[in-house]
């Protein structure tokens, strides 16, 4: 019997000419089926002989119209386009999955990349729960009366495609069988079972519906009733689907690491998690989010070198943002909340690192009637519910100054050390002296904390007294030598920065005139200006580097691994 002619999709749903109801993509009579194991089923499949038509009329009437049954493009074509350089026998896989997704479209007339809709994904049962649901089952038993939907990424192909492990996106995985010599429904067409391994590979997105059996071995699985494919995939996944190997390519391609990765995958969960909890934290405690602006046409609030581009409708240079400071300073100022935060992105041009990185994401907060005691609270805070909701162990907070540290860890007294004496033990930890030239004392006192201390802070540690101008807008010491700020530290990575701020419109004046004078910022901000003039309120501020917050409490060894798509040379 030939096959009918597919007319128009909506949905999942294809109605054939000549059929009374809607057909799914699996072919079968649209039902809805629940998310838990569905009952006797009710509908069979709609059962047609493969079309012996020629392949372009087979092309000429596809569900979507198209007359493109993908030979447009040869192997190395497609080679070219999806790759940075193809080997032989990735254009011989290349070659042979192009074949089989001819195959799908022309005897099948089955579209490899269809359109679904939501109320298909809900008939979908996570692999785990069959499972669950069948651990009484023994060895051997089958349950015919009860099916599920399942869809997954084949994962491996055993037996000529009659054995087949798919895993979901939770990351469970499946057995699925397709028995020999039996027909299963395939887009409405009856398929053998024995040629499934002519249109499936590792890769492969699929739909199935089946029922649960465990096998003699004992493993769970689904005997499939009807298949479909919800995406071809056209290249060859890395060897034994077990991960990439070389660490450019696992971050030059994230989405292949993600797929084969489940490390990879856990730890950018990890982030989005981590991202949440921040902002619910924050929320709970009266804190308001803000966006400021991440062009500008000046730059400060941090030391470090910009991101210059142009704006061809105002025919001025901007600057990607250091820092979002100087805007949320001005919106507590205004009034808009006593308290606000921002989570996004920053931008540093210089050099990268596994704990640098020119593109991070940073949380920065500000609070009325607060101080630098508050904000050292603060983190503390952040840092036990953020462990607490990945599940980390996290000792409690000490405080040392930094002059006491470098005197633990390097033996250098540094409050009776003169400028050159600074630099003679920097030199002596290969520190070239001639970069240090026009280094202030206080930036050379943070230059030996950074080459003999930083990285020996393993436990978690406030490191307080830094030197004044190492954070050029915070307040001042009576001491006229330290400023009141501090920096936190856990597994060796500095996360977190706070202080209490200037608030004096002359002083920061004054600060401003400074940074400009060193190359610190591109102006004075008078908008800025303009806004503490009004009259700032006593104010304490924060910032936690999100991509080190995670470094530091996954153990994630490079700053790259916790960003979803790192920053990376172009092969182009």
């Amino acid at each position: 019997m030939a096959f009918a002619t597919p007319g128009r999709i909506c949905g999942t749903r294809t109605r054939c000419e000549g059929s009374a109801r809607p057909v799914d993509i699996l072919g079968v009579p649209s039902r809805l089926y629940a998310s838990d194991p569905v009952g006797p089923a009710t509908s069979t499949a709609t059962e047609h002989a493969v079309n012996p038509t020629s392949s372009a009329e087979r092309a000429a009437t596809l569900p979507n119209g198209s007359a493109d049954d993908g030979s447009g493009y040869d192997a190395e074509a497609l080679a070219a386009a999806f790759t940075h350089g193809a080997s032989a026998p990735m254009l011989r896989q290349i070659s042979s999955r192009l074949a089989k997704m001819r195959t799908i479209k022309g005897d099948l007339r089955v579209d490899p990349y269809p359109e679904v809709s939501e109320e298909s994904a809900r008939t979908v049962v996570d692999v785990g729960r069959i499972a669950a649901a069948h651990a009484d089952l023994g060895d051997g038993e089958e349950v015919e009366s009860i099916k599920y939907r399942v869809r997954g990424r084949i994962k491996s192909i055993r037996f000529d495609g009659l054995f087949v492990v798919i895993e979901d996106v939770k990351g469970h995985g499946l057995q699925v069988m397709f028995r020999r010599h039996q027909d299963i429904a395939v887009g409405g067409a009856s398929f053998s079972a024995n040629r499934v391994g002519d249109v499936l590979d590792i890769g492969d997105i699929i739909l199935v519906e089946g029922h649960p059996k465990r096998t003699a071995t004992g493993e769970m699985t689904l005997v499939a009733h009807s298949l479909g494919v919800l995406a071809k995939c056209l290249l060859p996944m890395p060897d034994g689907f077990h991960g990439l190997k070389d660490v450019d390519t696992r971050q030059r391609l994230r989405h292949l690491d993600i797929m084969t990765s489940a490390e990879t995958k856990r730890l950018l969960q990890q982030r989005s998690h981590m991202v949440w909890m921040l902002r619910q934290f924050l929320h709970g405690r009266g804190y308001v989010e803000v966006e400021t602006p991440v062009l500008y046409h000046g730059y400060s609030g941090a030391q470090a070198t910009p991101f210059v581009t142009r704006s061809e409708a105002l025919d001025q240079r901007l600057y990607l943002r250091i820092a979002p400071e100087l805007f949320l300073k001005r919106l507590v100022t205004a009034g808009l909340a006593d308290r606000v935060f921002e989570i996004g992105k920053c931008f540093r041009n210089e050099g990268t690192s596994t704990h640098h990185s020119p593109e991070f994401t940073m949380l920065e907060l500000y609070q009325q009637m607060a101080g630098m005691g508050d904000m050292m609270r603060m983190t503390e805070e952040i840092v036990a519910t953020v462990a607490t909701g990945l599940r980390v162990a996290v000792p409690k907070f000490t405080t040392k100054s930094m002059s006491a540290l470098i005197e633990e860890h390097a033996g250098v007294k540094v409050e009776q050390c003169s400028s050159e004496q600074l630099v003679a033990a920097l030199a002596e930890r290969g520190v070239d002296e001639t970069a240090l030239h026009d280094t202030t004392w206080g930036g050379l006192v943070c230059a030996l904390f950074k080459h003999a201390v930083e990285g020996k802070i393993l436990e978690p540690t406030h490191v307080t007294a830094l030197p004044a101008d190492s954070s050029p807008l915070a307040a001042v010491d009576a001491d006229g030598v330290h400023g009141r700020v501090f920096e936190s530290y856990l597994g060796g990575l500095e996360f977190a920065h706070g202080c209490t701020e200037e608030c004096d419109p002359v002083k920061l004046l004054r600060k401003l005139d400074r940074c400009r004078q060193e190359g610190l910022s591109s102006s004075r901000d008078t908008e800025f200006l303009n806004a503490v003039a009004y009259g700032m309120p006593p104010t304490a501020g924060l910032g936690i580097g999100i991509d080190r917050l995670l470094m530091a409490l996954t153990g994630a060894t490079s700053i790259k691994h916790t960003q979803t798509f790192p920053l990376l040379k172009n092969v182009e």
